[in-house]
């Protein structure tokens, strides 16, 4: 298994709560989330967007480092955008449940 660093400044706030990992195994996602983390829960959704959209400016970013060629930040964040919504739009069959559900 090919497991990334954790960040330096994570490791030195003892209040830091980690809300998603996402693997790709066996050609299949596999998905671990922190679910129920945000009050007012009814806040969840729109800060689940705001982590999404993180994470994309952080890909956008990590590209730019990595290949400076590769496009404009706005040329990669639409493409991000791209893969979002096709994303969104197929119906994968998707297994799991909320760890401590029943």
């Amino acid at each position: 298994m090919k497991e990334l660093d954790v960040p330096p400044e994570v490791m030195l706030d003892n209040d830091a709560i980690e809300f998603v990992r996402f693997w790709v195994a066996n050609n299949e996602d596999h998905v671990s989330l922190f679910i129920g983390a945000f009050d007012p829960p009814e806040d969840e959704p729109r800060m689940w967007g705001y982590i999404m959209a993180d994470v994309a400016k952080h890909a956008v970013r990590g590209m730019m480092q990595d290949d400076p060629g590769r496009g404009t930040p706005e040329e990669l964040m639409a493409q991000i955008e791209a893969g979002f919504f096709e994303r969104l739009k197929q119906n994968p069959d998707l297994s799991g449940m909320l760890k401590g559900a029943n």
